[in-house]
C-alpha cells in the first residue's frame, strides 16, 4: 500500500514539475486574432500622429502592411494568448524610447491592456483614446 501511495505521489510531483517548466507562451491562441485587420480610421490616425511626431514609437500586436511607411519606429509584439500567459522577457521593453503609442484591439481594454502596458516599465501616465469600434490607442510621453 505504501509503495502505491509513493508511486502516486511521485507521478503527481513529476506532473507538477513538468507543467511548471513548460513555456509560458504555450497557451491557446485567441481565435479573434486569426483574421484581424486594421481599419481605416485607425490607419488614418496613426499616419497623422506619425507626421506630427518625431522620435515616437508605435506598438502593435500585429504586423500591418498599412503601417510600413511610417517614419517613426514601429514595434510589433505577439498578440496575447487566451489565457494571457506570456514570456515576459519576449515582451519587455525596459528603456524610454520617446513618446509611445500602443495600438490594441478594442477587446484588449482592461486586463489585456494592463498586461501589455506593464511590458513598458519606463513609461507612466498612459491615456486611452478609442479610435474606432475595433481599436484603442494607449499613449504617453511621461518617463517613469
Amino acid at each position: 500500500m505504501k509503495k502505491i501511495l509513493f508511486l502516486i505521489c511521485a507521478v503527481v510531483v513529476a506532473t507538477i514539475i513538468n507543467t511548471g517548466c513548460q513555456s509560458k507562451t504555450d497557451g491557446k491562441a485567441d481565435p479573434r486574432e486569426a483574421n484581424r485587420v486594421i481599419d481605416s480610421p485607425s490607419v488614418a490616425y496613426l499616419q497623422k500622429l506619425d507626421k506630427e511626431n518625431k522620435d515616437a514609437v508605435f506598438v502593435t500586436t500585429k504586423d500591418f502592411p498599412e503601417l510600413k511607411g511610417l517614419n517613426n519606429k514601429v514595434i510589433s509584439i505577439k498578440p496575447l494568448n487566451q489565457d494571457l500567459s506570456i514570456n515576459y522577457d519576449e515582451y519587455l521593453h525596459k528603456d524610454y524610447m520617446g513618446p509611445i503609442y500602443i495600438l490594441l484591439p478594442s477587446y484588449y481594454i482592461g486586463i489585456r491592456a494592463s498586461v501589455i502596458l506593464k511590458c513598458f516599465p519606463a513609461y507612466k501616465g498612459f491615456a486611452l483614446k478609442e479610435l474606432s469600434d475595433n481599436y484603442a490607442l494607449y499613449y504617453t510621453d511621461q518617463k517613469r
